[in-house]
């Protein structure tokens, strides 16, 4: 499973666009500086939603140039920036928004998000637990944080942030595939079981899925059940050399055969050992890659 961040900047885009339009008539009612802001900041919503982004941030920094102190148009410039790949500017915009609202939960959720975008963990983490304390049902930013930790391997940490989701979205298929790795990463089997089998019955052609809790019943040495998860695998990607060697191991584990090595796909190799050894590894995940958490936060999972 990875995090869509492209799907969750445009969502936050499209809502912080429809309440960032100014109130002409209360500018009207002050001076002309605020009425050439708002003019430009109302040619970048325009611009924004036409998809002429340069144009909008043409707009955005018009209208920050007339008011430096309104925070709505460094956060409209920086949603513009997010989706035309420019994170570091973008940050910068949400830095200045946070500097002008100190106690804006969704500016600091952003640039948390950016930044577990960036691999920039600890100040994303900082960010986003800023977050939940000025807003703790933000399911989202914890939905981030529990990413980042993952990658930090603090699999405890990123279980709590997960099961936080879980209350609040009971059917919220990747924070129990997320949960699910972080429970297996722990040894924490059984539970691990629960989440991934959640995923299947959401997803029952998500292959990857039954990768990983095929893997991890054959951690806990339930071969049976490993080669069935394996064997479904196969039906659905039946050209999956790494599948098949599994599924040679379990059964020969199964029917006390002498089991032949099989040869792991190489982004599980660290995993695998680790797991046999019990020592957590990472989530061997990027935040925009399907290495499998498909941000957001794989294959051989």
């Amino acid at each position: 499973m990875k995090l869509n961040f492209t799907r969750c900047v445009s969502v936050a885009f499209s809502i912080a666009l429809i309440f960032a339009l100014p109130d002409l008539a209360s500018a009207k009612a002050r001076h002309s500086t605020t009425d050439d802001s708002a003019r430009h900041t109302n040619q970048g919503v325009k611009f924004a939603r036409d998809k002429q982004y340069e144009k909008a941030i043409s707009e955005f920094t018009k209208a920050i140039e007339e008011e430096p102190d309104d925070a709505k148009n460094y956060e409209n410039r920086a949603l513009v920036y997010q989706l035309t790949g420019k994170p570091e500017q973008a940050i910068g915009d949400l830095t200045k928004v946070i500097a002008l609202r100190p106690k804006d939960a969704k500016a600091y959720s952003s640039k948390g998000e950016i930044e577990v975008q960036q691999g920039k963990l600890d100040p994303a983490i900082n960010d986003l637990t800023r977050a939940i304390e000025l807003d703790p049902n933000d399911a989202n930013s914890r939905r981030y944080r529990g990413y980042a930790l993952l990658q930090k391997q603090d699999w405890k940490k990123a279980i709590e942030d997960y099961s936080k989701v879980i209350e609040r979205s009971p059917d919220d298929v990747a924070a129990h595939e997320q949960r699910g790795y972080a429970y297996r990463s722990l040894g924490k089997y059984p539970e691990a079981i629960v989440d991934f089998t959640k995923v299947i019955e959401a997803r029952p052609k998500d292959a990857e899925a039954y990768r990983r809790r095929g893997l991890t019943y054959r951690l806990m040495q339930e071969y049976a059940k490993a080669a069935d998860d394996f064997r479904t695998l196969l039906q659905l990607k039946p050209n999956d050399t790494d599948a098949q060697s599994r599924l040679t191991y379990v059964e020969a584990k199964l029917y006390s055969v002498h089991p032949a090595p099989f040869t792991p796909i190489p982004h599980e190799a660290a995993e695998e050992a680790a797991r046999n050894a019990h020592a957590p590894t990472g989530p061997g995940q990027q935040a925009q890659q399907q290495t499998s958490p498909t941000p957001t936060p794989s294959s051989g999972q």
